[in-house]
């Protein structure tokens, strides 16, 4: 090619593997040495889009990139992008316009060096993740002025498997490094399997999951105008039983290990599994609904009328002072009586009061005489009780009275002026649960979004036991949901010693108890699954934050306080962990703080932070991604509402990621940027660094460069040091009470023998 071409060098550099893989980073250099990266401003990745099929265990993804050169002159950029241990580069090429260039691709042995330059000359510590993952470099020019360059990558992988588990990664955080936030990003995963495909599960992305068959699923994640953050990571299952049941564990040497199960059924099963439901749909009709409320209402209802089986039983109830029935009992669901009730749904009118009481009461009546599995309740009100009996705890004792066949209810309160205690404690003494909708959002799209996932129950009463290590601290525990077709079973828990485990999930099929077995162990050291604790320590506080509220259980405070600090979780009573002065605090003092928030705030029943309490707890409660992706994504879903106001706390690190999100007392978004967890670590942000949250208030300190010989020969010697620096400025003890701080002040250079004692003790 001639020197106006595209001149494009392909260097395949390894260095020690995490596998984990990643796309590009278009760095800026100056010509004509190609390698000195320039202190300038970053291209702007237009677009990134990924595609990926897995047959099995082989993985083949083609990355598909266009970077921007925001400058009025032609440049030059340096390509450096992380790749799986064990992965082939099949293909690398550049676009000159329409036509696509084939780069020759080189090996050498030079990654480490090239990674320290670039972190050294851009001083940009969030690079120090990459810096032991296997590389690949090339060389890019020409970028013309205010244009667009547009690379491709295609390379295969073995996705790796433990037991009937798959694990694939693929790292979209390098995009963090773009100029701007990315017009377009998105990832599709074609997975292929000659075993059915059970389990299918991210603990870092909310996808979407379309399947296909037994044999095959669609996985998407997408998103516009973002700068992602988080390696994406998705397990799957392959498994020949009706539900998949899988387990994964993580565990420090010497502590108490995290275990997460997963549970799912086949997409191809037998309808005759598919067990009927008896359902009634209770609806308000008071005034306060008139208008836009009782339309997406009587819209909501009309869909879930829709979708029933003609075997299952239903009803309608709709209530102001009055509750009316449309059938004098529940009706199989032909298609004249789902008919007839549509039109009674459609000729309803909003007027009078809230006879909560009374509803529910009529509601639970109609299940007298039947079976005691699968029978629920949806209910929506936009209020509190007003007229008849108005007490919460009489209501609350009047439904439990009267339900004989262990109905679940569901219930979604609409606006702000319901009674969220109410509605809570109403659906968590029937093993069912709770969500709002909050004004402007869609009522129809929630209602109907949740019963989808209910249309198809294929397993009720459901129990698991863990057989061969003793489990403590599970959540979900004695109250598991029951299992319908497409849902998943997600639960955490705490287990002692390691070793082999038998897992036995059984439920009520066709009248008959199932009992599905999953022969597996946990391991006695994995720190690779780190999102586990995490995951866990977020349900429990959930949990203990729902005992507080709904039961003035004020003495579980410092459980939440101790767990949100020793695991980095930020919640609505916790924040001022944070503080530049907390860290001299004793637990003790926190607790006393938080009790004060709390006093204040469970007095609140109504309202928008009624609800945002509530929000929270349930938030935690069904956790299902670690909380720094929740972070970078924001709590919300198909509502078809306009994102609330957002407050940030804090500075971004330099990683760009954050500890977790909640709803305060004004309904704002809260993102909590001063907090992070690393790898089993909680650091807070204070001041221009970041402390870790184990440090001692006389800590003593040995001061390293920044970006020195010293970072770097530590870095070699202690890996996850790398992780901590990439948050910045960083102050942290180590296992062996070794304080180190990394700032712009401090040793440049350290001889093996004070390396050694710095590290004396420490397990890289």
């Amino acid at each position: 090619m001639c020197g106006r071409c595209v001149a494009l060098i392909l260097a395949a550099l390894v260095v020690l593997g995490t596998g984990a893989i990643a796309d590009g980073i278009l760095f800026p250099v100056e010509r004509p040495h190609s390698t000195i990266v320039v202190p300038d401003e970053l291209f702007t990745v237009k677009y990134h889009r990924v595609n990926v099929d897995i047959n099995d265990q082989v993985a083949v993804t083609k990355v598909d990139q266009i970077f921007h050169n925001d400058t009025s002159r032609e440049r030059e950029g340096m390509y450096v992008f992380p790749v799986p241990e064990g992965s082939a580069i099949t293909k690398f090429s550049m676009f000159a316009g329409a036509n696509e260039n084939v780069g020759k691709i080189l090996d050498k042995n030079e990654a480490r060096g090239i990674y320290e330059s670039i972190v050294r000359q851009r001083r940009d510590p969030a690079l120090l993740e990459y810096i032991d993952r296997n590389t690949f470099r090339a060389s890019v020019f020409p970028i013309p002025a205010n244009g667009d360059k547009r690379i491709r990558l295609d390379y295969s992988e073995i996705v790796k498997k433990s037991g009937n588990t798959c694990r694939y990664v693929y790292s979209l955080s390098t995009e963090r490094f773009s100029a701007r936030p990315l017009e377009d990003c998105k990832v599709t995963i074609h997975l292929h399997a000659k075993h059915p495909i059970t389990n299918i599960y991210s603990p870092t992305h909310t996808i979407d999951i379309e399947r296909i068959s037994d044999l095959e699923a669609n996985i998407t994640w997408s998103a516009k105008d973002v700068k992602p953050d988080t390696d994406l990571v998705l397990y799957y299952t392959l498994s020949n039983d009706d539900i998949g049941i899988d387990l994964i564990g993580h565990k420090v040497a010497g502590k108490d290990g995290y275990y997460l199960l997963l549970a799912s059924p086949r997409v191809e099963i037998d309808r005759s599994k598919v067990q009927p439901k008896k359902v009634i749909f209770v609806f308000d009709r008071t005034g306060s609904m008139a208008g836009n409320k009782i339309d997406q209402t009587k819209e909501a209802i009309n869909f879930c009328l829709g979708t029933l089986r003609s075997d299952d039983l239903f009803n309608v109830i709709t209530f102001n002072e009055t509750p009316k029935l449309v059938f004098s009992e529940m009706r199989k669901a032909t298609k004249e009586n789902v008919k007839a009730a549509i039109s009674a749904v459609d000729g309803v009118d909003a007027s009078g009061g809230t006879d909560i009481d009374l509803a529910m009461k009529k509601a639970m009546k109609q299940f007298a005489g039947t079976g005691t599995e699968r029978n629920y309740i949806v209910f929506l009100t936009d209020g509190q009780p007003t007229v008849g009996t108005v007490d919460n705890e009489v209501i609350l004792k009047d439904v439990k009275a009267s339900d004989t066949r262990n109905v679940k209810l569901f219930a979604f309160g609409v606006g702000y002026d319901v009674n969220t205690h109410l509605l809570d404690k109403l659906a968590e003494q029937s093993k069912g649960d709770t969500d709002y909708v909050r004004p402007n959002e869609n009522i129809e799209i929630k209602v109907s979004s949740f019963f989808g996932k209910v249309s198809e129950p294929l397993l009720s009463d459901v129990k698991v036991k863990v057989n061969g290590v003793e489990v403590s601290d599970v959540f979900p525990s004695d109250d598991l949901p029951d299992i319908f077709k497409g849902s998943q079973l997600i639960i955490l828990g705490r287990y002692k010693s390691s070793g082999k485990v038998k897992i036995e999930l059984s439920g009520i099929s066709n009248d008959t108890r199932r009992t599905f077995v999953l022969n597996s162990s946990l391991p006695a050291e994995e720190d690779s699954n780190d999102f586990i604790a995490q995951l866990w320590a977020s349900r429990k506080i959930g949990y203990l934050l729902d005992q507080i509220r709904l039961h003035s259980s004020t003495e579980l405070i410092d459980e939440v306080v101790r767990l949100s600090k020793e695991y980095g979780i930020p919640t609505e009573y916790t924040s001022f962990l944070a503080d530049d002065r907390a860290n001299t605090v004793a637990l003790d003092a926190s607790v006393a703080r938080a009790k004060v928030l709390v006093d204040e705030a469970v007095k609140v029943e109504t309202g928008s932070y009624g609800v945002a309490q509530s929000t929270n707890a349930r938030n935690s409660r069904f956790q299902a991604q670690a909380p720094q992706a929740t972070a970078s994504a924001g709590y919300g879903g198909p509502s078809g509402a306009a994102a609330p106001p957002q407050v940030v706390l804090g500075k971004m690190a330099a990683n760009s990621r954050a500890g977790g999100v909640y709803f305060d007392s004004q309904n704002r978004q809260v993102v909590a940027a001063n907090v992070q967890n690393i790898a089993m670590r909680t650091f807070y942000q204070r001041g221009d660094y970041w402390e870790d949250a184990d440090l001692k208030k006389d800590q003593k300190f040995v001061q390293i460069k920044q970006f020195s010989d010293a970072h770097f020969q530590l870095l070699a010697k202690y890996p996850k040091l790398a992780q901590y620096s990439t948050l910045g400025n960083v102050r942290l003890v180590l296992e062996n009470n070794q304080g180190i701080e990394i700032g712009p002040q401090g040793k440049d250079k350290l001889t093996d023998a004070e390396a050694k004692a710095i590290l004396k003790g420490v397990s890289s």
